[in-house]
């Protein structure tokens, strides 16, 4: 399964561009799915087939207008992320000063619920985060954000742990990035190192309540190499998305051993080597995603 992003800190005919791309490859391609239900997945994976979940990483194509919730819902989004790193009209992003979610951002959260729309606090200010978990009727999740505890970053990108407790009981997830800037800084991380952030996701939140965001892009190395990663770099920075250390310079190495989706099954073996049962591993790789999805979107 994968979630890629296809909108977020654009205008609404930028994300519909994005949409109508992804929806022409999966027409295109028969081992791809659009899920859009919880049992879409179960069915694909039987099938041999891969499900493709649409986000939006930043709420700015809604605007002002949240019929629009609705429309990108019928086109198959089932994830939002409220800001990405700074402020919009619905609170502040974790890189600036977060003064909490704003009235607009209450109004959005209802309709998301309404919608049965998960409301992603990712890249979200730690005060803006606390109230939409108290605002929302529906669990709340950080689709991928690492622990503080482990790896303090500049601004609040990775969550602390009272952060992961309140989504845990919202009923929602944290799931573990292997983006390098928020696990161990610049270098490649190892292995190990990643897990070492699962522990401790499960030892505050619980079981139940950990799962996977890798977060690959298309700008990490392998994928990308050299000036053409360089300029995908400059380019957020220069758009004021990225600051600070927590955003390094390329190369971006991710975990060694899983550095491609090829890979992932190695977090499996390093899981059941660190005395992980396997029916908690089955959770943190997809089973509770799975419970979120039929608990939000159903069956």
């Amino acid at each position: 399964m994968v979630t890629p992003t296809v909108g977020g800190f654009h205008p609404m005919a930028d994300t519909l561009a994005v949409i109508g791309r992804w929806l022409d490859l999966i027409r295109d391609r028969p081992d791809l799915v659009l899920v859009e239900r919880a049992s879409q997945v179960v069915d694909a994976k039987q099938a041999g087939k891969t499900g493709v979940v649409f986000h939006l990483q930043g709420a700015e194509a809604v605007g002002d207008n949240l019929n629009l919730i609705d429309v990108v819902k019928r086109l198959g989004v089932g994830i939002i992320q409220l800001t990405y790193n700074v402020e919009n009209r619905l609170g502040y992003g974790c890189q600036t000063e977060d003064k909490g979610l704003k009235p607009f951002g209450r109004a959005f959260i209802d309709r998301c619920n309404q919608a049965k729309v998960i409301v992603d606090c990712s890249h979200t200010g730690y005060r803006t985060t606390m109230d939409t978990i108290e605002h929302s009727d529906r669990p709340v999740i950080f689709s991928h954000a690492n622990p503080m505890a482990l790896w303090h970053t500049q601004s609040a990108r990775n969550v602390e742990d009272d952060q992961i407790r309140a989504i845990a009981e919202s009923g929602g997830l944290t799931g573990v990035t292997g983006f390098p800037g928020f696990i161990s800084g610049p270098k490649q991380p190892s292995l190990q190192r990643f897990i070492e952030h699962i522990d401790h996701l499960v030892e505050v939140g619980g079981i139940d309540h950990v799962a996977l965001g890798v977060d690959y892009y298309l700008g990490q190395w392998p994928v990308v190499e050299g000036e053409a990663a360089q300029a995908e770099w400059q380019s957020m920075v220069d758009g004021g998305h990225w600051q600070g250390p927590e955003y390094p310079a390329p190369p971006h190495k991710y975990p060694a051993g899983i550095e491609t989706p090829q890979t992932l099954p190695a977090i499996t073996a390093g899981l059941l080597d660190r005395g992980y049962l396997s029916e908690d591993v089955q959770k943190i790789m997809g089973l509770n995603l799975l419970r979120l999805y039929r608990d939000i979107w159903g069956d």
